[in-house]
């Protein structure tokens, strides 16, 4: 910056330590700083350096220094490196760089480098820069200059700056930064005043002043003259007017009418501009968040239901999103208070605090299983998707049980849920597994229903819920927790001794000869017939151990087996019976088997569990191999819990049902506080046990077809239900869906809150504790017949209420999420006789199927709910133009003088249409589901026929005949509504009367409007108090007074045709004939003064029809 002061300056970011080797040329030359040509007279020998010079140029002159030490780059010089500010680089090459602050552009030029913008003001020492070179090397050219030197050069700069000899190059150029205060003030004062003249010049204008002022001219005065003269020509204000008489009418009436049409265009412009604005603000604005978000998903940029927070895809603030460019406007509008009927929670078009649809878009197949963003992982390949007509089938089959489900619960009776769904799979066949089926029977077990139930009151009887309590405590060790545990223990075993009994009499059914049954077939006869099919088999021992024979029988392998199959009584008998025989093989056993099986949770006292733990022990580790029957350490192990760390039976061949029912059988629910360490083996370690055969054997692949079947029964059995249910979920959702029915109408179920787990099925609680989402599961599941069956939907819906028991506000929460379901049902499915009830020809209501389960659906304010459900509804339909809709249920929350808005403006549309064009048709109701229409055929017959009404002058018709008969709909409607719907219905039948040509009863009908001065008589007052009446009729009536005129017009003309041309001419005929006419003139009068109301094309029509009809 402070360059060229005589010599040349080093950089300030080059020769850092490094001595440049700098060589003195013969060739005087100054090169400009950056505020150069302002000293141009001091001879330079070094090279200068400037910010900008030798843009990568190759030169002539040594290296100079880069700005970031030249790494990469190698310059040639004698025993030492350039310096950068990063150190240097050593190397050889021929080219020497340049000093940049930007890429090289091999320009080569032969000039000397130029200083950098911050170079040095003073020298550095040479002893700095010794230092700095590697390896001790010294530079071979240049040196420091002193300091009375650079002093020295200063003061000879500023005497030739005096003497005038450092010369302006250009009025366009900067002062440097090289000049003093007074010269930068002295260099502003030229730019500023005089434009960079040079001194020559301002000289010249000082010898003008004095002569000008020598003439007795004062320049100032003159000059202050001159600019107060206006050099613009004055523009005309104002523009001369033409005179305001035209003699020419037609034109006048040209212009007029010219003005009003483009009055008329520029009016409608605007307003299909607002309506434009509004549709988009509506059914166009998309939350563009949410959008990408989305697509972030898609395409695997974003995880999937990540930030609830975030304003995309789930879950802005409440009704802040629409979802794929829904209006966010529109439902916000319609979420307010209509007609004093409360505030819905829930917007019409779906978006609220719920913030996602609680039921889905509609569509059918195995897509459900993509919709929960965790399952989606899961059913990627496509496992277990099974044929769409199977499925149909057995959803209807379900369909059938839900909806006996629902009227079980209505009528209070007791439905055996669980044997119902059984019932299905075994009718679907080889489709699903098995083990689906042998789940059911589990939860059976477990829960002990008992399909002969019929009353609650029955003891044996299970009640709707009952387990919920215990089901749901969060105490390990509380009460009610144990005992739910010992339930689901006791029943899983239960289960798997069942089955394996079962297997037991098939082996002998199948083997008669070697079963060799004989006798009473006593169940201990059963199993000495299955062992001796085993013994044939050579298979009751695999490695040939021996075998303790009493009596015939193989002892420790009956036992064994009888305990297998659950008959603890029976083998506690046997031993008791062989007593003698016992003490001789085993004298102690006698005391542990009966012990076993005399205490109700299978536990032995200390004592007796020390002494056989003790004798197992010294069996097993003293005895010679095969010399023990493995039968006996099995039934050992059995009764006294022996060796929990070593859960298997290695000396007994075993089934992966017979492992399992070991795991079972050696389980305890206890105290786990009161329990001795070592024993500690309950449903908690069973449940960890299943887990880790999930993870190792049944991962994501590697299931096989129809292998899931057989983890998800290891989960049922374990009590493992939530997850049970969302890993069954991708191979069969609607089994699914009912397993995870079944359990919550028990209260086996975890159920999550709507708000918190929106795109997720499983979720766990903050003490992880798992949890489904049952209300979007089922509501979900409703996409695949809601269409077709909106009745089933109902009832899958209502389930969602099974939950509203739960404590706290997830109790709360799950009533509302049901609510919310079931609007949404209303508003999507349009079956708004099914759901929300039909009227009768007399007025009276018909119920819905809502309405038919409002003891199912726990609504406090049952007919707040409805009338806000029906009331959105209504406001839907009505928007959407289903005016049959509309009707149907603003009739039934009770709004009759909406009903009769609505018609009004349906019969208004249908006489706006010409004569002769295709009248309007409405839109029928759907009709309601033929079971339930059947019931009430007998009462009822069909509802006032708005099924098959299309036409909205019929339908006036009927609602307000309805509705004038009966005081309690009249005195709710009011008068203006009532009155504009009767003068319609006249002006339809007026109408029809024209378009069938019977122009004397039109004119009757349309006289008694009193709309029309027909009885003017050319009498102006009365034809002015007309058109002024006209401002006081409602719009439906007023937008068709042009077509009354083009009616009444026509009719008096071919009324007055008619009479002209009747072979009979008299005085009457006359009289009436003129009367025609001067009602035709009167007519146009009347047009004449409300044209401006009317459309402009209405107006022309009645003119060429005036004509026609002689009034000019």
């Amino acid at each position: 910056m402070f360059s060229n002061l005589g010599q040349s300056k080093p950089s300030l970011f080059g020769n850092l330590g490094s001595g440049s080797t700098s060589t003195s040329t013969s060739q005087p030359q100054t090169q400009p700083s950056i505020f150069s040509h302002l000293n141009t007279n001091t001879p330079q020998t070094q090279p200068q350096l400037s910010l900008f010079s030798n843009l990568g140029g190759a030169s002539t002159s040594p290296a100079s220094s880069n700005l970031l030490g030249g790494p990469g780059s190698s310059q040639q010089q004698t025993g030492a490196g350039t310096g950068g500010l990063f150190g240097a680089s050593t190397g050889t090459t021929s080219q020497p760089q340049a000093t940049n602050f930007f890429a090289s552009q091999n320009n080569p030029v032969s000039q000397p480098l130029q200083s950098s913008l911050f170079a040095s003001v003073a020298p550095q020492p040479q002893q700095q820069q010794q230092q700095q070179q590697p390896g001790g090397q010294q530079p071979s050219g240049h040196t420091g200059t002193s300091q009375p030197a650079y002093f020295d050069s200063l003061l000879e700069r500023g005497r030739k700056r005096k003497n005038g000899t450092d010369v302006a190059s250009g009025a366009g150029e900067l002062p440097s930064l090289q000049l003093g205060l007074g010269d930068i003030s002295r260099r502003v004062r030229e730019l500023g005043g005089t434009g960079g003249q040079a001194k020559h010049v301002r000289g010249q204008d000082a010898k003008t002043h004095y002569l000008l002022a020598a003439s007795g001219i004062s320049p100032g005065t003159a000059l202050r003259d001159l600019k107060s003269f206006n050099t613009q020509t004055a523009t005309p204000t104002s523009i001369p007017k033409p005179s305001d008489f035209d003699p020419d009418n037609g034109k006048f009436v040209r212009q007029l009418e010219q003005q009003s049409t483009l009055a008329m265009i520029a009016e409608g412009l605007n307003r299909a501009e607002r309506d434009f604005d509004a549709f988009l603000e509506e059914n166009v604005t998309m939350n563009w968040d949410e959008q990408r978000k989305r697509i972030y998903e898609h395409f695997g940029l974003a995880p999937k239901g990540g930030d609830q927070d975030d304003d995309s895809t789930t879950f802005p603030s409440p009704g802040a999103k629409g979802s794929f460019g829904r209006s966010t406007r529109r439902g916000k509008s319609h979420a307010a208070t209509v007609n004093g009927h409360g505030t819905p929670t829930r917007s019409v078009f779906g978006n609220t605090g719920m913030q996602k649809s609680v039921i889905g878009t509609p569509g059918t197949g195995s897509g459900n299983a993509t919709l929960f963003s965790d399952v989606a992982d899961k059913s990627g390949d496509g496992v277990g998707v099974q044929d769409d007509r199977s499925v149909r089938q057995k959803q209807g089959r379900y369909a059938e049980r839900v909806q006996r489900l629902n009227a079980s619960r209505l009528q209070e009776v007791v439905y055996p849920v669980l044997d119902e769904f059984a019932s299905v799979e075994r009718e679907s066949g080889g489709e699903s597994p098995s083990q689906l089926i042998d789940a059911y029977k589990a939860l059976i077990e477990i829960v002990k229903e008992n399909p002969n139930a019929n009353s609650p009151t029955d003891p044996d009887a299970i009640r709707e819920r009952q387990f919920a309590d215990e089901y749901l405590e969060e105490s390990r060790n509380s009460a009610k927790a144990i005992a739910i545990r010992k339930r689901i223990i006791n029943g899983s075993k239960k289960i798997l001794e069942k089955h394996f009994y079962q297997n037991l009499e098939s082996v002998i059914a199948r083997n008669p000869r070697e079963a060799n049954l004989g006798g009473i077939p006593t169940t201990i006869n059963k199993v000495r017939a299955y062992i001796r099919v085993r013994a044939a088999r050579k298979d009751l021992v695999p490695d040939g151990s021996d075998l303790q024979i009493l009596e015939g029988d193989y002892c420790w392998v009956l036992i064994f087996y009888l305990l297998r199959c659950g008959f603890i009584k029976e083998a506690a008998d046997y031993v008791t019976k062989n007593q003698t025989g016992f003490r001789a093989i085993d004298r102690n056993y006698i005391t542990y088997i009966t012990g076993y099986a005399s205490n109700a949770d299978r536990r032995l006292q200390r004592s007796v569990q020390d002494r056989i733990n003790a004798e197992y022990s010294q069996r097993s580790r003293i005895a010679p191999e095969h010399s023990i029957d493995p039968y006996r350490m099995a039934c050992y192990k059995i009764i006294g819990r022996c060796e929990l760390n070593k859960r298997n039976i290695d000396s007994v061949g075993q089934g992966v049902e017979d492992w399992i029912w070991l795991q079972f059988n050696l389980a305890r629910e206890v105290n786990r506080v009161e329990e001795v360490a070592g024993e500690v083996f309950g449903l908690e370690e069973v449940q960890q046990t299943i887990k880790e055969i999930g993870q190792r054997h049944f991962s994501k692949g590697a299931e096989g077809a129809g292998g899931y079947g057989i983890y998800f029964f290891l989960q049922i059995l374990g009590g493992l239900f939530e997850e049970a249910i969302a890993y069954l979920y991708p191979y069969s959702y609607v089994a699914a869906v009912h397993f995870a029915i079944a359990l919550d109408f028990y209260g086996l179920l975890r159920v999550s809150d709507f708000s918190v787990s929106e795109s997720e099925l499983l979720t766990f609680t903050t003490q992880q504790l798992p949890q489904i989402n049952f209300g979007r599961m089922i509501g979900y599941y409703t996409r695949d017949f809601r269409s077709a069956n909106v009745e089933a939907a109902v009832d899958y819906l209502a389930l969602i209420c099974l939950n509203s028991d739960l404590h706290g506000s997830l109790g709360k929460s799950q009533t509302d999420l049901c609510h919310e379901a079931l609007r949404e049902l209303v508003l999507e499915t349009r079956e708004f006789a099914s759901l929300l009830g039909d009227i009768r020809t007399d007025g009276t209501r018909i119920k819905g199927a809502i309405e038919q389960r409002l003891k199912l659906i726990r609504l406090a304010d049952q007919e707040e709910f409805l009338k806000t459900v029906t009331v959105q509804a209504a406001v839907v339909a009505d928007d959407n133009g289903r005016t049959t809709d509309a009707v149907l249920l603003y009739h039934l929350a009770e709004d009759y003088d909406k009903v009769i808005e609505v018609i009004n403006r349906a019969v208004s549309e249908a006489i706006s249409m010409d004569i002769g064009q295709e009248p309007v048709k409405l839109q029928p109701l759907k009709p309601r589901d033929a079971g339930q229409a059947g019931q009430q055929q007998q009462q009822d017959q069909s509802s006032l026929s708005l099924t098959s009404v299309d036409d909205p002058v019929e339908l006036a018709g009927k609602m307000i005949t309805l509705y004038n008969v009966n005081a309690m709909y009249f005195r709710k409607i009011k008068p203006v509504n009532r009155d504009a719907c009767g003068i319609l219905l006249q002006i339809s039948h007026a109408k029809e009367k024209v378009a069938r040509q019977q122009w004397d009863d039109a004119l009757d009908l349309l006289d008694a409007l009193n709309i029309l001065p027909l009885n003017a008589r050319s009498s102006v007052p009365l034809i002015r108090a007309s058109a002024q009446t006209f401002n006081t009729l409602p719009p439906v009536i007023a937008r068709n007074v042009g077509n009354l005129l083009l009616w009444t017009i026509t009719c008096c003309g071919k009324q007055r045709e008619i009479l002209q041309q009747s072979p009979y001419e008299d005085h009457t005929r006359r009289e009436m004939a003129d009367k025609f006419a001067v009602m035709a003139k009167d007519l146009m009068v009347f047009a004449g003064l409300i044209r401006y109301r009317m459309p402009g094309r209405v107006f022309e029509v009645l003119a060429r029809s005036g004509g026609d009809v002689g009034v000019y």
